[in-house]
């Protein structure tokens, strides 16, 4: 099969916005030969920052406690150690609010709760099968949602 050549149309042609001449880019730029780094070097050049001893104190029980702190890497066993790294997951919590509501069947977002039942769902499928749920299956999902209450 011979390779399928573009039919020139006569009116798409003008308006074709590839064509126009763009003097915002540099006609000498070149992309970069390489996008990302690996894993390795990524992990190399944070053990690089980590043993690099920036003291530049004058007095000398300020550099002994400088050196001290920065020659060991941040840990659960130096409390007293700042900053996340790529290697260390010991860091501040998120300031993005955690989502709260679920799909006590699907697991997926929920956007609807059943008054009845007070179990969450996430569309009117779940909701019918929540519906054709025995007594029990109820109570099953809210135990394991944590929310079962007994009197």
């Amino acid at each position: 099969m011979a390779p399928q050549q573009p039919i020139p149309n006569p009116i798409l042609d003008p308006l074709d916005i590839t064509l126009l001449p763009k003097p915002f880019k540099s006609p000498h730029w070149k992309p970069p030969s390489r996008r990302n780094k690996n894993l390795k070097q990524i992990l190399q050049e944070d053990l690089k920052t980590l043993t690099t001893n920036p003291t530049t104190t004058t007095t000398t029980t300020t550099t002994t406690a400088a050196t001290t702190s920065s020659s060991s890497p941040p840990s659960s066993t130096n409390p007293g150690a700042v900053g996340a790294t790529y290697t260390n997951i010991e860091s501040a919590p998120s300031f993005h609010p955690a989502r709260a509501h679920w799909c006590d069947i699907t697991g997926l977002p929920s956007k609807y709760m059943d008054p009845r039942t007070k179990l969450r769902y996430a569309d009117v499928e779940v909701y019918r099968a929540i519906r054709e749920l025995p007594p029990g299956g109820k109570e099953g999902y809210l135990e394991l949602r944590g929310a079962n209450v007994v009197l």
